[in-house]
């Protein structure tokens, strides 16, 4: 049974697979001080392949051995470093903590699938020190399932309109199909089922891409014939069967060890739906969470399954959403961090390097110089309007930002105080990771056009809207015939509305994730990708930036997975027999 604390909460361990840089722990780990829960979840194991995120989980967990409010000030030292010297002498510091240690015992770098099966498998028996009720988390690998990584392996992309025989495009389409589902991608998830098997948590919750939902698989049938079959109806199948789905001949000799003494099966339940009244089921849309109907100012939207052990009878309660009207938007949550200007790569092109000074005069001159002569004329007076005033500037104070400032954060009044509440840290002082990117001079006028344009129509241009000046010179803009594609090759977002869904493509080049404001002219930096996915703002992404940006965009936002957790809680009530006490629902302002 769950070991209990002295104030007789019990304490139930949590194992977190393919862990990310956090996001699904944060939110549980926090749920007990946060919500005021019942139980309190407590992070024994997590596992990322990933050196940068494994060094942020390690540095979270380290919070986690502190109660809230009472870290150390050497953390907050550490997280202000702006030098690599600084953050060295200062980590040293921090390993002299004991409880440096247990973060480390708590945090491994390993890859599921490649790890020795008999080292995985003491690790997690080890971490569980015998306790049986337990929650199982993590979100296998999913660029393979989402809609565009589908569609980038098979899709129609420009290549294959351009095949004219169908005899030959349908042999591209076969041979793109096979390597795609080849993927490893696709088969790492039976990682996370076998650890189900061997260890059979009583819960368990896997995430994963809405692209999972429509993604199919050709599987060959009698007669010589294929059909195609939902890859989701096959996990489901799977999940509530995990013994059937796997193959003991393909396990390493001794495997038996860990085998449970009864091969429990699971049922699997919606966060956000209540099962079919007539036949208890669920469709495969019940399992989608539309994260900005949640409090979360993004419209993020993943698959996420709530699996309860079979012999626990349990029925789950379902998140309460927010009214549309109360939804969170992005400037909420960035609009009172410290306004930015862009770097500049000195780059007109990929390929052509002019000059490297990246003062704020020389930035406001390169805007200008990046528009040419004729193209206002080409835009309705309303974008020309905007465009106009930030290109007559006559000088900025604006700065590229650090990876730590000291500022006093102005928050814009916004109704949803339990994410404020959720974010802010007023020990910190100032601002983590609030650094802008370098970007091209030419991309200079496309970023002031789309903020323009997002700001008077309260949506984002597509590539058919752009003056031709204003056409990337990318094979992709245009056929050989001048029809343009790639539509959203720059995407602004906007101001009054949830985000869009923060991917780790946000680490390449930032053009899906332009800032609302035209006046600053540049793509989101780590800290407001960070603020969008919820991240608290004392939460350090370790790495350079680009792992940084990769590690937010890879990660379930941490405030949706503390509203998940209240749900868990409930059944951890049920299995630990803890009638009578309730756990209060989470504070979302503007629930239903």
């Amino acid at each position: 049974m769950a070991k209990t604390a002295a104030r007789q909460t019990p304490d139930v361990p949590v194992i977190d697979l393919f862990a990310g840089p956090g996001g699904l722990s944060e939110g549980f780990s926090r749920h007990h001080a946060f919500n005021g829960g019942a139980v309190r979840f407590s992070v024994k194991l997590s596992i990322e392949k990933e050196a940068p995120a494994s060094r942020t989980l390690r540095l979270r967990a380290f919070v986690r051995q502190f109660e809230e409010g009472a870290l150390p000030a050497a953390y907050y030292d550490y997280v202000r470093s702006t030098t690599a010297a600084q953050r060295k002498s200062r980590m040293e510091t921090l390993r002299a903590f004991p409880e440096w240690e247990k973060a480390e015992e708590e945090t491994w770098l390993a890859e599921l699938g490649k790890v020795n099966f008999f080292e995985l498998h003491t690790r997690i028996k080890a971490a569980l020190n015998g306790e049986d009720c337990w929650v199982l988390l993590g979100g296998p690998p999913c660029q393979a399932y989402s809609v565009v990584g589908r569609s980038r392996r098979i899709g129609k992309g420009e290549e294959l309109r351009r095949i004219k025989d169908p005899e030959e495009l349908a042999a591209k389409i076969r041979e793109r199909e096979e390597a795609f589902f080849r993927d490893e991608k696709h088969t790492l998830y039976k990682e996370y089922l076998q650890i189900v098997a061997l260890h059979q948590p009583p819960v368990f919750v896997m995430e994963n891409v809405k692209g999972i939902l429509s993604s199919k698989i050709r599987v060959a049938e009698a007669g010589g014939k294929s059909d195609e079959h939902f890859v989701f109806d096959q996990i489901l199948k799977d999940l509530e069967a995990p013994w059937k789905a796997l193959d003991s001949s393909k396990m390493p000799d001794g495997w038996e060890e860990f085998a449970p003494a009864e091969q429990r099966g699971y049922v699997i339940h919606s966060f956000v739906h209540a099962p079919d009244a007539q036949d208890g089921g669920y469709k495969r849309a019940d399992y989608l969470i539309k994260s900005e109907d949640y409090g979360v100012p993004q419209e993020r939207h993943r698959v996420i399954l709530l699996g309860i052990r079979d012999d626990i009878d349990a029925v789950p309660s379902r998140l309460t959403p927010v009214e549309p009207t109360a939804r969170t938007s992005i400037s909420d949550v960035i609009g009172g961090l410290p306004e930015l200007r862009s770097g500049r790569s000195g780059r007109t092109d990929h390929k052509t390097r002019t000059d490297t000074e990246d003062t704020a005069d020389r930035w406001q001159r390169a805007i200008r110089e990046s528009v040419a002569d004729g193209m206002l004329a080409e835009v309705d007076d309303d974008i020309r309007g905007v465009m106009r005033r930030v290109l007559d500037r006559t000088e900025t104070s604006l700065t590229r930002g650090a990876p730590f400032a000291a500022a006093i954060i102005t928050e814009p009044a916004y109704g949803n105080e339990s994410l404020r509440r959720w974010l802010l840290d007023e020990r910190l002082g100032g601002v983590l990771q609030h650094e802008t990117r370098n970007h091209m001079d030419s991309d200079f006028a496309r970023y002031l056009y789309v903020a323009a344009y997002g700001q008077v129509n309260k949506e984002s241009p597509k590539l058919r809207h752009f003056p031709d000046s204003l056409l990337p010179k990318h094979e992709n803009a245009k056929t050989p015939e001048g029809r343009r594609i790639f539509h959203d090759r720059f995407r602004v977002q906007i101001a009054h509305q949830p985000a869009s869904t923060i991917t780790s493509h946000i680490r390449k080049d930032g053009h899906y994730f332009i800032h609302y404001d035209p006046a600053q002219c540049r793509s989101l930096t780590v800290r407001e990708a960070a603020r969008v996915q919820t991240f608290p703002d004392n939460y350090l992404f370790e790495g350079n930036r680009t792992e940084q940006y990769e590690q937010v965009g890879n990660a379930v936002p941490p405030f949706l997975a503390v509203q998940l957790a209240a749900v868990v809680d409930e059944v951890i009530q049920t299995i630990l027999g803890m009638a009578g006490r309730t756990t209060p629902a989470p504070e979302v302002e503007g629930a239903v």
